[in-house]
């Protein structure tokens, strides 16, 4: 029996553009055409874009293109409302998140976080540090931001959080009822070894029932325990186990993450038989 539609659908957001995939505009455009038209097109979120590369974007899209983007801050704060401007004004684009990491903002935060609350088809993420998340956490909700983000990988080993640092973040996040989206790293099912790095990776769906675990108050030490198993069939059998309700408040906080190979981790679920591909 596959998991729940609810559970994955619009899960993996592509971020394509960004490393270790760091695909040209031109092809990580018609890749994502080639994703929205596949038996896995409702699991696929939004096309992920710098700001920096906005006007690239809407270079590159056909006149005929209708496309869902993600913005994720990588200039000076005072640079995204252009980019919001550019994105508002042209029909091909519709906003439906804008990212941005506190570490850029610093006391600007706030201020963004409500010029991004304006924008109605859009949820605004903060990319909160790894070291006071709690903290961070209070910038969230009211007329600031309305989810965070948390990088889980990159291109350097300590990119990566341990199980404790995740587990934490994922504690914090549901006590304070904060939704939530994962950056880099989530390239696969279950928790392995990469075997050209050495880096350890976490898996999605290790994710997915650690945060039910967290949604169920679980201690941090408990969600650490799920974010570590390598077993695919316990991870399987576990959310295969979550009720409908369970299901719809593991996805109320965990939005989605972005990936660069937007096909991995759903060939992994496929594989797995979370997902089931469905013959047209």
């Amino acid at each position: 029996m596959a998991a729940s539609r609810t559970l994955v659908t619009g899960l993996v957001d592509d971020a394509a553009l960004f490393p270790p995939g760091n695909a040209p505009m031109p092809l990580a455009l018609a890749e994502h055409a080639l994703h929205r038209r596949s038996w896995y097109a409702e699991l696929v979120g939004p096309f992920v874009c710098p700001t920096s590369r906005v006007a690239e974007l809407l270079a590159d899209l056909a006149p005929e293109a209708a496309i869902d983007v993600s913005l994720v801050l990588d200039e000076p704060a005072e640079r995204l409302g252009s980019a919001l401007g550019a994105v508002g004004h042209d029909e091909r684009v519709t906003l439906r998140g804008v990212e941005a990491p506190l570490a850029r903002l610093g006391v600007e935060a706030a201020a963004v976080g409500s010029e991004v609350r304006r924008v109605a088809s859009a949820v605004g993420f903060l990319e909160v540090p790894r070291d006071g998340v709690d903290d961070t956490l209070s910038l969230i909700g009211g007329d600031g931001w309305a989810a965070a983000k948390y990088r889980t990988g990159g291109t350097t080993a300590d990119a990566f959080p341990t199980e404790n640092e995740l587990a934490a973040f994922l504690a914090g996040v549901a006590k304070a009822s904060v939704a939530f989206k994962l950056t880099a790293g989530l390239h696969h099912a279950v928790r392995h070894t990469a075997a050209e790095t050495g880096f350890e990776h976490h898996g999605v769906l290790n994710i997915l029932v650690a945060t039910a675990d967290a949604v169920s108050g679980a201690p941090a030490a408990e969600v650490a325990e799920t974010l570590s198993h390598r077993d695919p069939a316990t991870l399987v059998s576990r959310i295969r186990s979550l009720s409908s309700d369970q299901t719809t408040a593991v996805r109320s906080l965990f939005r989605s993450f972005g990936c660069c190979g937007v096909t991995e981790p759903i060939e992994d679920l496929r594989a797995l038989g979370v997902v089931v591909e469905e013959k047209s």
